[in-house]
């Protein structure tokens, strides 16, 4: 069981270190991060904004992806699309580390991960 986005399936056996290429799983990561947010009207740059969507990703679970993907809502998907684009992300940087690599999202995840912490 995995979450589909698009055409990848994001499981809990997934492994990241099978992407040789961190930072350019990182840059795709970070440009579909901004064309949802894009979609949805959200801007980057309002901290009130990536607040709240923060707070709604933090809550976010197996059961919402779910319920969202099954739904004909744009903005469910689209936000169930960007919190699966965090875990994501987590998941790429997490296994560069590991193999002693740093990466990190550019202007769009720094601007909305910030929020992820607080």
């Amino acid at each position: 069981m995995g979450i589909l986005f698009g055409k990848l399936l994001i499981s809990s056996t997934t492994q990241m270190s099978q992407t040789e290429n961190h930072w350019a799983e990182v840059r795709h990561i970070e440009t579909e991060l901004q064309r949802k947010m894009i979609a949805l009207g959200l801007d980057w740059h309002d901290d009130a904004a990536m607040t709240m969507l923060a707070e709604e990703c933090k809550v976010f679970g197996p059961a919402g992806a779910g319920a969202a993907f099954a739904s004909n809502d744009r903005e469910r998907i689209a936000k169930a699309e960007i919190f699966a684009l965090a875990s994501l992300m987590f998941r790429t940087m997490e296994s560069a580390a590991i193999e002693g690599r740093e990466v990190h999202g550019g202007e769009v995840w720094k601007a909305f991960s910030k929020h992820l912490y607080i």
